[in-house]
């Protein structure tokens, strides 16, 4: 989380009164009540709906589009004996949420069927080879974490006397995938009052609307199946609030007490524990489970979500580990390679969108790698694998640039191709990637401001020395779980003395302060900001944005500031 480049600090002002007055009524820390306000949750109750996620706030899933159909159909295969095949998707959400849809209709004597593409080896998405392959294995196909663009697909499941429910979060394009039933809260029809539910999240919908269609038990569903819910949904990047934090909080108090024993295998393998965080998900298990679906083949990863047996468990956990550290050496390697072409090939203060290709680079890690150089940059990133003539490619972009809109503009030079405004898909042949280069450049000097090309932080709350305690620290944990859209809360103090720096770690990679902090020397610490040590030798007078942590590593619990960044004092 840490910014390794200048950035401009935007610091909400604070409302003394009303912070105050909503502390009062929610019984909180000041600070916690200006950082909700900061967040534009000012009445009372709303705030205590944030702080205290409930189940009960769910929406009817029958507000989905075609949900009402779709259960009669999933019931009607349930009870006429027909195989169902759910079709996902090679990351953790479409594997979290084909590991909810097997098990949940095995429980109700489904028969069911799985299969998840090979990233090297299948198509994206719902594909026409996967249906037609499919068509003596089932009479109805549940396709989650894809197929609202797949209408080729669709149409040959119908050819072939299949019925198809789509069960898929990302944008439609200007028509659905006719006759196939479609629940997606981002259909231009739908009524439904959040839109950004991961496709695990929507597949528990689905669950929930058998159940209350069957008169099941729904404690019994959350308590099965929200452990899955939550990885799916943090480790998608979808936003932690509304329906999505409901879920993901409930999900990580279940999650060390999953009866999964693929999971539980897992959780240890990550040396998690009895209090699991978002951030456990994001850094530790996530990763896990999208390397294999980076680097092989996704379904070991489902196959370890649903295997009862712990032998072969710790089998596949390993292997899962296993493919985790080859991603990280593959993801550091083209790293580096992409920095030295970035050095040798592009004019950072002339170009606005680093477009980098390269035989040998591994497909399934370039989208990593392409966020990192933006982070480097400041620049969009285009980042293509090279094999034989064809170039396949992933781009991350920032809020000035939207890269699938800028795509779509290049759509003659490019094959298949897709994604959002930040992220994107694409494929084009090699001998095109001089022109892509050149035309993404000339759109990004027309859109492209100096503003948008400066990193901004965003702080809650600018806070005075005195309110940094261990309370604060401990208060500001009902903001949890913290991610997009729901980040942890930065605080700012300013003109604070540096008594000591040093940096720490493999190389010096990490900053080490100890700070004057209204009389009181606290440890701060900067991960990856090692080489901003020059910035803050002993005496200085600085300003810092943090985060204030608890930090018990030395088996005694203190206060410590988590350094996002920093710069010299202002005058």
């Amino acid at each position: 989380m840490a910014v390794s480049r200048s950035s401009d600090w935007i610091v909400r002002p604070r409302d003394r009164d009303a912070e105050e007055c909503l502390a009062r009524e929610l019984d909180a820390h000041p600070v916690l009540a200006a950082i909700l306000l900061a967040r534009d949750v000012h009445e009372p109750s709303e705030a205590r709906r944030f702080l205290n996620p409930s189940l009960g706030d769910l929406h009817d899933p029958f507000l989905l589009p075609d949900m009402e159909r779709a259960v009669d159909r999933v019931i009607r295969a349930i009870e006429e004996r027909e195989p169902i095949l759910i079709h996902g998707d090679y990351d953790a959400d479409g594997i979290t949420s084909t590991t909810l849809l097997v098990r949940f209709l095995q429980k109700l004597g489904a028969q069911v069927h799985y299969f998840l593409p090979h990233r090297f080896e299948d198509s994206y998405g719902l594909s026409e080879s996967a249906v037609r392959t499919s068509a003596d294995l089932a009479r109805l196909i549940i396709a989650v974490d894809c197929g609202v663009r797949d209408h080729d697909a669709v149409a040959c499941a119908y050819a072939q006397d299949q019925d198809v429910i789509i069960v898929d979060h990302h944008e439609p394009g200007d028509d659905l995938p006719d006759p196939a039933l479609v629940i997606d809260p981002k259909r231009k029809d739908s009524c439904y009052p959040e839109r950004e539910l991961a496709a695990v999240g929507l597949a528990f919908k689905l669950a929930s609307g058998i159940c209350e269609k069957l008169d099941l038990s729904q404690r019994s569903l959350q308590r099965a199946f929200l452990d899955v819910v939550a990885i799916g949904t943090i480790t998608d990047v979808c936003p932690l609030i509304g329906e999505n934090r409901i879920m993901t909080a409930v999900g990580l108090q279940l999650l060390p007490h999953t009866r999964k024993v693929g999971l539980q295998v897992l959780l240890e393998l990550c040396e998690l524990g009895e209090q699991i965080s978002a951030q456990d998900v994001a850094f530790r298990l996530g990763p896990r489970l999208n390397a294999v679906g980076r680097m092989a083949d996704a379904t070991d990863a489902l196959e370890l979500l649903l295997t009862e047996d712990e032998d072969e468990a710790r089998r596949t956990a390993l292997h899962l580990d296993s493919l985790n550290r080859q991603r990280q050496r593959e993801q550091e390697t083209i790293f580096r390679q992409a920095l030295e072409m970035v050095e040798r090939d592009v004019d950072l203060a002339e170009d606005r969108v680093v477009v980098l290709a390269r035989q040998g680079w591994h497909r399934g890690v370039v989208g990593i790698v392409a966020s990192k150089v933006l982070e480097a940059t400041g620049l969009p990133t285009l980042l293509m694998a090279i094999e034989g003539d064809r170039a396949r490619g992933s781009a991350r972009s920032i809020d000035g640039f939207n890269v699938a809109g800028a795509l779509g503009h290049c759509s003659d030079l490019l094959g298949r191709h897709g994604g959002h405004s930040l992220a994107a898909g694409f494929e084009l042949g090699i001998d095109d990637i001089d022109a892509l280069r050149e035309r993404l450049n000339k759109l990004g000097r027309e859109t492209i401001t100096e503003d948008d090309l400066r990193p901004q932080v965003m702080v809650d709350v600018e806070v005075d020395p005195a309110e940094v305690t261990r309370e604060l620290a401990a208060g500001l944990g009902a903001l949890e779980p913290c991610g997009s859209a729901n980040p942890a809360p930065l605080l700012a103090l300013r003109g604070l003395t540096v008594r000591q720096s040093r940096t720490v770690g493999a190389a010096g990679k990490h900053l080490k302060l100890v700070l004057d902090v209204g009389g009181r020397n606290m440890d701060a610490i900067g991960f990856g900001l090692g080489d901003r040590l020059d910035q803050v030798q002993a005496g200085s007078l600085i300003d810092l944005c943090f985060v204030p942590k608890l930090d018990d590593y030395t088996g005694v619990e203190r206060l410590q500031l988590q350094i996002v960044d920093l710069r010299p004092a202002l005058s």
